[in-house]
């Protein structure tokens, strides 16, 4: 059983924007599996859906690294969320409850709040109260973490999903 008895005994904690990402390898071909969770204070952020317009650039974003549960049950407004922990224990949560409780800890002025997680099922996300009046952008569909590098050397971290959408 894990020790985990409550969503606030989370190891939630801040980490490193690149390891958040799970971008620790700047070379890489393409995205991988990635089941880790924190959160970061990231000066620029672009939020990439693949159409014709570029990129959402986000400035001043709190990003929530967070992790669906692969066989989470298809839901319309919420995503079940997965912890795995350092013993191996896995802690499920509602993305609403989570946001909830967290939400108000992890504020501290910031412009935006982006939630990198994947939305299998497409859940169109309600605006969260402890968001505020901050605006909240939240995916539908997979998230692939990418840090572009121009030819002059500056790097640009970008999130590509299906859809961005800002949570009302």
């Amino acid at each position: 059983m894990s020790p985990i008895q409550r969503i606030a005994d989370l190891p939630f904690r801040e980490r490193d924007p690149l390891a958040l990402l799970h971008i620790e390898d700047e070379e890489r071909a393409a995205p991988e599996d990635f089941a880790g969770f924190g959160y970061a204070r990231i000066p620029a952020i672009h939020l990439d859906d693949g159409g014709p317009r570029p990129p959402r650039l986000v400035r001043d974003a709190l990003v929530l690294g967070l992790h669906s549960a692969d066989d989470g049950p298809a839901l319309a407004d919420d995503v079940e969320l997965e912890f795995w922990l350092d013993d191996g224990a896995s802690v499920a949560a509602l993305l609403s409850v989570f946001l909830a409780d967290w939400l108000p800890r992890l504020r501290a002025g910031e412009a935006a709040i982006v939630l990198a997680l994947c939305n299998p099922h497409r859940a169109a996300l309600p605006r969260p109260a402890a968001a505020g009046a901050t605006p909240l952008y939240y995916p539908t569909g997979d998230v692939e973490s990418w840090l572009d590098i121009a030819d002059d050397g500056a790097r640009r971290l970008r999130l590509a999903a299906d859809a961005w959408h800002l949570a009302e």
